[in-house]
């Protein structure tokens, strides 16, 4: 209509939308990927069992890169960029002040957001790392091994390592026996390293995950990774809540606050499990 105000929803109204709603995804995604990993610890006994049978499951799956770029690699760059831009640009005010600036530093939800901010710097570069580690450097290669397929890792000699490879079915070699297969012969190992030839991709990654866990120091920084994960991530959720306005009363605000703590708590402990469980307490020998 000719002179009338035409009004638009201003563009940071929709990314912080996007943003939310990617956010509650990427909670799901999370709560899946530890619920998997924690399987490598949690029943204590069983080698691993549990999260073999679901790594297989999941590798098992038609277009699986199509799927991890298009539900996981997608969100997690438009989340990010969008987070980054909000980092860079909000400023904390739970800290004590001389008066200069404001300071809420008594309020619980102040502190939140504060950690919201710290705790998505802690996120990029571990989820850059983490990502390079499993998915490039120490992920399975596919090979033909005596007429069937075979997935390939490499792992640091321990004590346990051979009787828990036995268990699992899975083939170790040195260096001087690369050069005696001729699918093998373009690897190289380091004098303390062992190629691991596993029937399944699962039971290829069990090893990797034990491996990198055999390190206090990997132990400690992915303990930071994954607590600074699970604050994150129901934080966030108590956001999403308030932002999509399913919470408005401050008595069901104060409510979800207790459930987004169990949701922290539940997510830090399948976590911690995956992370000082599995080679320390259920693989190590």
């Amino acid at each position: 209509m000719d002179g009338s105000i035409r009004r638009r929803i201003p563009t940071a109204f929709i990314w912080r939308r996007v943003h939310s709603l990617l956010g509650l995804w990427l909670v799901l995604y999370l709560a899946e990927h530890l619920l998997v990993n924690s399987q490598a610890a949690l029943w204590i006994g069983d080698d691993g069992h549990g999260f073999v049978k679901l790594v297989n499951s999941l590798e098992s799956l038609p277009y699986l890169q199509v799927i991890e770029t298009v539900f996981i690699g997608v969100p997690l760059l438009v989340h990010g960029i969008w987070g980054i831009k909000r980092a860079l640009t909000s400023k904390a005010n739970s800290r004590s002040s001389d008066g200069s600036r404001p300071a809420l530093n008594e309020y619980g939800r102040n502190h939140a957001y504060t950690w919201q901010r710290i705790t998505s710097w802690i996120l990029l570069f571990g989820i850059i790392l983490h990502v390079v580690q499993m998915r490039f450097l120490n992920f399975p290669e596919e090979v033909e091994l005596k007429g069937r397929q075979h997935y390939l890792v490499k792992v640091t000699k321990d004590e346990g390592l051979y009787s828990l490879a036995k268990r699992l079915g899975v083939s170790l070699y040195s260096g001087p026996e690369l050069k005696e297969e001729a699918s093998l012969s373009h690897l190289s190992l380091k004098t303390n390293q062992v190629l691991a030839a596993a029937s399944s991709p699962g039971q290829a990654m069990l090893l990797s995950v034990r491996d990198t866990f055999k390190s206090p120091i990997m132990s400690v920084l992915y303990t930071i990774f994954v607590l600074a994960a699970a604050f994150h991530a129901f934080n966030g959720f108590w956001t999403f809540l308030i932002t999509w306005g399913v919470i408005l009363a401050f008595p069901a605000q104060k409510t979800m606050t207790k459930v987004s703590f169990a949701g922290i708590l539940i997510l830090s402990f399948l976590g911690l499990a995956a992370i000082w469980g599995s080679y320390w307490i259920n693989l190590r020998t």
